[in-house]
């Protein structure tokens, strides 16, 4: 009987395996369906897993620019079959089920880069290529299929921190640079592709990366009038990039040409991997945003993740659909261990607010400049190399395990890292990476071996809880579900079920990545708190609010020009204020002191906590612009203006000359009176937009 049932699974497998060709009733192109299998890389699983697809040539009969909801499900597969098999063992095997996929599709003469049959390193990318020969409305075209390595790439890992100092983020331009070689390579060897040709392009999250980069790049030789290979055609037209869950690589200042657009990229908002490397350090994406349905930004959410669920469940390694489960956190500093976490149940703030708000002060509190995450990423990458690098069987399975135990002994780690000493935390987070690695079947390192390796590391995260306890409290607190959002089986659960006008209906305008319930798209400070925001002026009074209508400090002043000023060292530098030594702002007004935008009172006090006036916040912005431009009278055109105090007039004149200052709508200045947040984050951007 077991013999039977065996042989029985055996043909089903294979009838399911094997891919079906129909013809649609009056359509010239055929329709495939199969089956393709790929590495889910968050289980430690060696066994790949199914997901189905159809493919049809018709599919490349419209432009790049045009979104295809189709085309982007069936590229979602390509790119799952685009990692390695699961098994480490077989890395030589590395595209089995990419060229398993492209075999399927009719796709021939498949080459893969030496990267993609070798065991990974810090800087390797596997590429994998093939073509087929298609014709649209009696003219040839020569489809070439590039599926970027994004599973199961082990060591690479750690080429994902390499920001570089400067310009794209160097770990995903390797990638870029890897691809557009071995495409231009391909081309060379197979001389037989002549005139016209699509190319078709995808990858998931590092994979992402570089399908985006390589996107750019594609298109910027198609601007500038040069060739990808000797007596091919092609047009931008022809180019069909989708990036799945792609993290952000290049330099923000190449990325706004409309010419970038047929670069698709499907984002899930509660995915912490797309808001990242961060905006506010000057990168971005190319291309267009396709956002998956969320509960922050779909009025139908409910109905959108119902269709999502169905099939989410025939995945057979799915699990459980955890992101509308997250809780937000916060500390309460002098609490015991069991006390010290609290969850606020009624903050309403989604998976994806959070993780905007966290990324946002964890780059603008923690990690003020590039160089410093730069050289923060060596920390990380001297544990990851030497476990990944060593143990590629293991090493799933130890993440999930230290996930899980960080998640349930964070609040014992926060309550030490306030009230014990930095070595009694380094033991502590040893003890948590050498239980987890044990477990794991990592058994080669002892507890001091394990410590010096975590050291490094433990340091960084003491500076995170220092500045942003409740952020990292609610980060661990919830790190299973916040890596959830990642999984390609959700991803590919959205694409399958979705509409398919869903993403070609949804107005770029409504993606609104700030987490604060208080910032309506429509209020006149929109634009203003959302350019603070994004790039790291200003953020919220608390977790889900900004609080537009709040009074400003003297102390948020300087710390949001400090910031503007790119948060200069004030190492060796003083002030003769006798009360910012406690001061969560000291640096800001150390510099804002010696900078000459700050002046204090006769008792040698600056008193950061006292709100400042309309006229007093003019005189602050006037000192740091300092540009020697002449104020004339203008504040005597407002109804008003003759109560600006002297001191302020020509701080107030600059202002308005400037457009920093437009006066309150009514003709009036309202020069002695509070100034609010939402009128400082207009100032602000005004100021910085100016010049």
């Amino acid at each position: 009987m077991k013999k039977a049932i065996s042989i029985l699974l055996v043909l089903v497998l294979l009838i399911s395996l094997a891919p079906l060709s129909v013809f649609a009733a009056g359509d010239e192109y055929e329709t495939i369906t199969g089956t393709v299998m790929f590495n889910a890389g968050h289980d430690d699983s060696k066994t790949d897993h199914p997901c189905p697809f159809t493919y049809s040539d018709e599919y490349f009969t419209q432009t790049g620019y045009n979104y295809r909801q189709d085309l982007a499900t069936v590229t979602m597969a390509m790119c799952f079959a685009a990692g390695n098999v699961a098994d480490p063992a077989r890395y030589k095997e590395g595209p089995a089920n990419l060229i398993n996929f492209f075999d399927q599709i009719g796709f021939k003469d498949f080459e893969a880069n030496k990267d993609f049959t070798e065991r990974p390193g810090r800087n390797t990318f596997g590429v994998g290529i093939a073509n087929k020969v298609i014709y649209i409305d009696g003219e040839k075209y020569t489809v070439i299929g590039i599926g970027l390595r994004g599973c199961g790439y082990y060591a690479e890992w750690a080429g994902d921190l390499n920001v570089g100092l400067e310009g794209d983020h160097t770990g995903f331009a390797i990638c870029r640079d890897t691809a557009l070689a071995f495409l231009k390579d391909y081309l060379a060897k197979h001389t037989e592709i002549t005139g016209k040709v699509k190319l078709w392009c995808t990858g998931y999250s590092r994979g992402a990366a570089g399908t985006n980069m390589l996107g750019g790049a594609i298109d910027d030789i198609i601007a500038s009038g040069g060739s990808i290979g000797k007596n091919v055609e092609l047009s931008a037209d022809d180019v069909y990039f989708y990036c799945y869950e792609p993290p952000m690589g290049a330099d923000v200042n190449k990325i706004g040409s409309s010419i970038y657009n047929n670069i698709h990229n499907i984002v899930n908002y509660n995915d912490l991997v797309v808001k990242v490397a961060p905006e506010c350090m000057g990168f971005g994406r190319y291309g267009v945003d396709h956002v998956l349905p969320s509960a922050k930004l779909d009025d139908n959410y409910d109905v959108l993740k119902a269709d999502m669920l169905e099939v989410f469940s025939t995945f057979e390694n799915a699990g459980t659909y955890r992101i509308d489960n997250f809780k937000y956190v916060t500390v309460t500093p002098k609490a015991t261990i069991s006390k010290i976490l609290n969850l606020k149940n009624g903050i309403t703030m989604t998976q994806g607010e959070f993780l905007d708000r966290f990324v946002q002060k964890l780059f603008t509190e923690v990690f003020t400049k590039r160089a410093e995450v730069y050289a923060a990423q060596d920390d990380i990458s001297e544990i990851v190399l030497p476990l990944i690098g060593t143990y590629p069987d293991q090493w799933d399975t130890f993440v999930d395990i230290l996930s899980k135990n960080a998640a349930k002994n964070i609040g014992e780690l926060i309550y030490m890292i306030k009230n014990k000493s930095t070595e009694e935390v380094v033991n502590f987070v040893a003890n948590l990476f050498l239980d987890a690695m044990r477990e794991a079947g990592i058994t080669e390192y002892n507890f001091e071996q394990v410590k010096k390796m975590v050291r490094p590391l433990t340091l960084t995260v003491i500076k995170i809880v220092t500045k942003c306890p409740d952020e990292f409290a609610t980060l661990i607190f919830n790190i299973v579900g916040i890596m959830s959002a990642h999984y390609g089986e959700l991803g590919m659960s959205w694409m399958m079920s979705i509409p398919d006008d869903y993403m070609n209906s949804k107005p770029d305008a409504v993606v609104n990545n700030m987490p604060f319930t208080d910032v309506g798209m429509g209020s006149w400070f929109y634009d203003n708190v959302k350019y603070c925001y994004d790039n790291g002026l200003m953020i919220g009074a608390d977790a889900s609010s900004f609080a537009p209508e709040g009074a400003v400090s003297r102390g948020q002043v300087v710390t949001v020009l400090y910031r503007l000023a790119g948060t200069p060292s004030v190492a060796g530098q003083t002030c003769p204020f006798t009360d910012v030594d406690e001061s969560w702002c000291k640096d800001a007004i150390v510099w804002g002191y010696n900078a000459g935008v700050v002046m204090g009172y006769d008792d040698n006090t600056f008193r950061p906590d006292e709100c400042v006036t309309r006229e007093q916040l003019a005189a602050f912005v006037y000192r740091y612009a300092n540009d020697g431009t002449a104020a004339s009278g203008k504040a005597s055109t407002f109804t008003d203006g003759s109560l600006v105090s002297d001191y302020a007039v020509p701080a107030m004149n600059w202002c308005i000359n400037k457009g920093v200052v437009i006066g309150m709508g009514d003709g009036t200045l309202y020069p002695q009176g509070g100034s609010t947040r939402a009128q400082f984050a207009a100032m602000i951007s005004r100021l910085a937009l100016a010049g």
